[in-house]
């Protein structure tokens, strides 16, 4: 592993700091009071060059029961970890709680450190002192840990041990330094002519001097001044690293712990989440629904309620689908370790796995959402992504590259999975899910269904008017990727901009016919004077709906051209009016509306339309008060058009 986080853990005052000094050189007390008092309150760190050569960082968190948060402020980026009992006392409530508090964490390796070992009485001591460690250990990550019997004033044991860190950390695979930059803060400091610094583990991407970054919770964004790593400057600092980041335009007060330093639009903050929830074995009782407790996360807690999803209490040792309910903003993605502590007395009660960080609020004991929540379980680096195409109908790529939390190959695969299987379509830049797709196919042939039913005459239905029919929240990309879907599939058919079903033919009654064929005769006795939708309904007797739907029918048909939504003419003096239109582009390069209206014998408020309508098909261009000839065979166009 190319860069590697170590960390201690254990009851206080069992040498934790000593044993990293010994380790490292380096002092991680930080504070008077803990040089006075001979424990750790905050986190300490150091550099730490292994035998091969890598330069590992070490943290040290705190044993004091009363400094719990700050241990479980730095113990979610460590990689490797170092659990110190002293072999004088043995395993103690801290040891118990940093444990289990680990094992919640899945930290991923651990080696176990008897400490202290000049202080034992004999070699007999020390195999009854590890015996008792390792029935403590039993069913937790660390029961296959090795164990080290180490001095870190006599420097027993020391060479073993670091020769242990170096093989260990050397298996472990790399943190992803491809996905978008995370890196939750652990401390926030100040220097004079420097402004505010924060450090923090990176737990992916990469963070460049230069770059903007996100700062969470408080939503603002800043310019990276400077990086340092282990106390050196540099360009960069990558997944992995512990750093010191010089952050400009921000005051130290505005930036409390718990905050996170990311890449622009990748994260966000939440009010709740979803969650795997387990309670300890050794919690102290049962937990029932919207019991309050401390939600710890990365390096941010708040005080939140747990809502039990599929049932109404929750026994030590179990295991459950539950959504945290926030008092305050934190931030998450799929795939964090969290810890709960009880509300009073504060005692750590369990933790899980975040399953989606960005959820609605649920009602509980719904087969749908404990469905969601199995899916989520599996692990399966898709499925969160899939789960958010589905909550937000249509998700761009970009914003999934920014948002997933996954490298752009991972991501891209998982997409490209999903469709295979048959879970998401690509409409243009946007992931659609699949189900939803179905469901409003399903529900524009429905509408289409009623609509030709109750107008029967119709030819089809506007495509504004038939966008009503699907959620608000489908956006117009997706619709008319939808529309395009189903006419390729032969379910629709387009008619300008109406679109009916397909096989769908306006058939009137006989009744309808011979109106029909008055309303044609109007138009066809009226030529280049004919009557606006007003005239023809008086002269028919017909209401404005029904003359609408009428000259609809007989514009699809081919009877008529409408050239506004006031007028309409006959098709056979359209085809005239083209061909007068040719006649006059073989005798003259321009068309003037006064020249036109002559030859047609026409008023202007019908020629206007006309040309406007030969604009619109292309025919002519309008060059100031005059049309000159665009896409118009003048050669060959005649009376039949």
């Amino acid at each position: 592993m190319s860069h590697v986080i170590i960390g201690t853990a254990g009851h206080v005052d069992h040498g934790k700091t000593a044993l990293i000094k010994a380790l490292t050189g380096e002092e991680t007390d930080r504070l008077q009071e803990e040089k006075d008092r001979g424990i750790s309150i905050e986190l300490g760190f150091a550099p730490f060059r292994l035998p091969s050569g890598r330069l590992a960082g070490v943290v040290d968190v705190p044993g004091h029961e009363r400094f719990i948060h700050n241990m479980l402020a730095g113990i979610g980026g460590i990689d490797l970890v170092l659990l110190v009992v002293d072999v004088t006392e043995g395993v103690m409530p801290q040891t118990r709680e940093h444990v289990e508090i680990m094992d919640l964490l899945q930290v991923a390796r651990g080696i176990v450190v008897l400490a202290k070992a000049d202080l034992a009485e004999d070699e007999d001591w020390l195999d009854l002192v590890e015996e008792e460690v390792s029935e403590a250990l039993a069913g937790t990550f660390l029961q296959d840990a090795p164990f080290f019997r180490v001095s870190a004033h006599t420097g027993r044991g020391m060479d073993q041990l670091l020769t242990a860190i170096d093989d260990l950390t050397g298996e472990m695979a790399a943190r992803d330094d491809r996905a978008p930059l995370r890196m939750p803060v652990d401390r926030v400091f100040s220097i004079a002519g420097f402004g505010t610094i924060v450090t923090g583990t990176l737990l992916a991407g990469k963070v460049t001097q230069g770059m903007t970054v996100d700062v969470l919770p408080l939503k603002r964004n800043a310019r990276v001044r400077q990086i340092q790593v282990h106390g050196d400057v540099v360009n960069e600092a990558v997944a992995g690293q512990r750093a010191a980041v010089n952050l400009s335009g921000l005051e130290k007060e505005a930036l409390p712990r718990g905050s996170v330093v990311a890449a622009p639009g990748s994260l966000d903050t939440t009010y709740m989440l979803d969650t795997k929830l387990k309670l300890l074995s050794s919690a102290p009782r049962i937990v029932k629904n919207l019991t309050r407790v401390h939600v710890y996360l990365g390096t941010g807690r708040s005080v939140g309620r747990i809502a039990l999803l599929d049932r109404d209490e929750l026994k030590p040792g179990d295991e459950a689908p539950a959504q945290l309910r926030l008092e305050k903003q934190l931030v998450a993605q799929s795939g964090d370790r969290f810890i709960v502590r009880s509300f009073s007395p504060m005692t750590t009660i369990g933790g899980g796995l975040v399953l989606d960080a960005g959820p609605v609020k649920h009602k509980r004991f719904k087969k749908e959402v404990l469905t969601k929540f199995k899916e989520l379980e599996k692990g399966d680096p898709a499925a969160p992504v899939l789960q958010r195409i589905r909550r937000e109908y249509a998700v761009a790529g970009k914003v999934l590259e920014k948002q997933a939390g996954l490298a752009p190959e991972l991501l891209k695969s998982s997409l490209e999975r999903l469709q295979e299987e048959g879970k998401v379509h690509k409409a243009g830049d946007l992931w659609v899910d699949a189900v939803a797709a179905q469901q409003w196919e399903e529900q524009l042939i429905s509408s289409l269904e009623d609509f030709h039913r109750d107008n029967h005459l119709a030819v089809g239905r506007s495509r504004a008017e038939l966008r009503s029919v699907l959620p608000k929240e489908v956006p117009p990309k997706v619709y008319d990727w939808l529309v395009q879907g189903m006419v390729e599939k032969g379910l629709l058919t387009l008619h300008g901009d109406l679109i009916a079903l397909t096989g769908h033919r306006p058939t009137p009654s006989q009744d309808e016919q011979k109106q029909l064929e008055q309303l044609a005769k109007l138009y066809q006795q009226g030529e280049f004077k004919p009557p606006t939708i007003k005239d023809a309904a008086e002269a028919t007797g017909l209401d404005s709906a029904k003359l609408e739907k009428y000259l609809e029918y007989l514009a699809w048909q081919g009877t008529l051209v409408r050239l506004d939504d006031q007028l309409a003419m006959h098709a056979d003096h359209f085809a005239r009016a083209k061909a007068e239109l040719c006649r006059h582009f073989k005798e003259k390069k321009t068309l003037a509306a006064g020249e036109f209206r002559e030859r047609l014998g026409s008023t202007r408020k019908f020629v206007v339309p006309l040309l406007e309508n030969f604009d619109r098909l292309k025919w002519t261009r309008r060059m100031g008060d005059e049309r000159v000839p665009w896409r118009l065979d003048i050669e060959n166009c005649g009376e039949e058009g």
